[in-house]
């Protein structure tokens, strides 16, 4: 092998090395509206997506085929029910965003099943193989995986604590603000 080859550093076969995007993700335009922010008028022009509320998904309503599959589906229809509205007049949910809130609602479902099967089950949290050794339970494993998602998918959201305490409600304007309280509208 020559020492050329050899000296090349690893990576793409065209140069560079493969690397994420640095800093932290860009917050979306409806967050900084939220906030009333002086930088939600700096970027250009987003994508404009249907401003329908979204459907809640049929797999969410249609009955599932085993048990745990409709306890999931109870939790899930329940989450969305529950969030689908907050988030939608808070202008956060649209149509175009149905899937990725349908994957937090799963994910949600499937972490309280995960948590539920770990506090009833008579190993709880470890379980005994064959051989006699004790090893953490398949449920732990789930539970932490469906958490990890669930915080991921609030965050883009906006619906995890620390979002919550930088996002402001919009003001609406009354009419009775300055000097149109003193007109009556319509005296001639």
């Amino acid at each position: 092998m020559s020492p050329q080859k050899m000296a090349q550093p690893r990576g793409f076969p065209w140069g560079g090395f493969p690397m994420g995007k640095r800093g932290p993700k860009p917050t979306p335009t409806a967050i900084l509206k939220l906030r009333q922010s002086r930088r939600c008028n700096r970027r250009g022009p987003e994508a404009k997506l249907d401003q329908t509320r979204p459907a809640c998904p049929k797999r969410f309503i249609a009955k599932a085929k085993t048990d745990y599959g409709e306890a999931v589906r109870l939790v899930a229809r329940r989450t969305w029910d529950r969030l689908a509205p907050q988030l939608f007049d808070a202008g956060l949910l649209v149509d175009g965003y149905r899937e990725a809130f349908e994957c937090l609602c799963d994910s949600y479902a499937r972490f309280v099943l995960a948590c539920t099967k770990c506090d009833t089950e008579a190993d709880g949290m470890v379980t005994t193989t064959d051989k006699g050794n004790s090893v953490q339970s398949p449920w732990v494993a789930i539970r932490k995986q469906m958490w990890e998602q669930v915080q991921k998918g609030a965050a883009s959201f906006g619906l995890t604590p620390a979002d919550l305490a930088s996002v402001r409600a919009v003001q609406t304007k009354t009419d009775d603000a300055g000097k149109g309280k003193f007109f009556m509208k319509g005296a001639g």
